[in-house]
């Protein structure tokens, strides 16, 4: 039989977290425009009934979450904000960091994700997709001919974002930038130990990309970029515990 007397009853949630909760409603449903100032503070302590110290707590909480940017001076104060990839990717990598995720793992993630937008890249694109894709690509290309691996890496990461970004696929799309920017520092690290024969090479695969995209082979597009994935991760590595917090 349970000791129901022990058991602790769910904390109910204070005054500043349910003004955040109704504002931040009103953010999401489009009440409130990315861009938008908020009320006075006058008018909002006095629509909610609250104390400015309380009004204060409920800002503090959707700023950090990134639904607002609290800005100083004359005409400051609350402005409602896009929240920041980087930013959610960051309280991402708290958590994966703190269940011990190795490297392997995540990019097993962003492996099962990438080719699936790549398909749909294929099955439904515009001159606009290519010409973005390409330019990508042309970066890398300069990056590998000059053998600057560092700008290399940076263009890669662009070719990766251009796919995810114009998969078609909101939610996946999100899903997969935000594991690209905790990968992004082993990149910016293996690159040191890539030459340039194999950034030529990436960069020749690349273009095969775009034409299998333009062609509309959506089977042989997955296959390819799924082919091309499998290198993101050097095999020594996959083992290794994630470290997005080392200096």
């Amino acid at each position: 039989m349970l000791d129901h007397d022990h058991e602790q009853a769910p904390r109910p949630p204070k005054t500043g977290e349910v003004v955040a909760n109704t504002l931040r409603r009103r953010i999401v449903n489009g009440e409130l425009a990315i861009g938008e100032r908020l009320p006075p503070e006058e008018e909002l302590t006095a629509v909610f009934g609250i104390a400015r110290t309380t009004l204060r707590e409920a800002l503090r909480i959707l700023e950090s979450q990134g639904l607002i940017e609290i800005r100083r001076g004359r005409g400051g104060g609350p402005v409602v904000t896009m929240p920041d990839d980087e930013n959610l990717a960051q309280g991402m990598a708290v958590l994966l960091q703190l269940r011990r995720t190795t490297v392997g793992d995540l990019d097993e993630a962003r492996q099962l994700i990438a080719p699936s937008l790549a398909a749909a890249l294929a099955a439904s694109h515009t001159d606009d997709d290519i010409v973005a894709l390409t330019c990508a690509i042309d970066a890398a290309s300069d990056a590998a001919e000059a053998d600057d691996r560092h700008a290399f890496a940076l263009a890669a990461a662009l070719v990766h974002e251009t796919i995810v970004e114009r998969g078609g696929n909101t939610t996946l799309a999100t899903i997969s930038k935000l594991l690209h920017e905790l990968v992004q520092q082993y990149y910016m690290t293996s690159v040191r130990h890539t030459d340039q024969a194999m950034m030529r090479r990436a960069v020749r695969s690349y273009r095969k990309l775009v034409r299998l995209v333009e062609a509309g082979d959506v089977e042989k597009t997955e296959e390819h970029w799924r082919k091309q994935m499998r290198f993101t991760v050097q095999r020594h590595d996959a083992e290794q515990p994630l470290r997005l917090f080392d200096d």
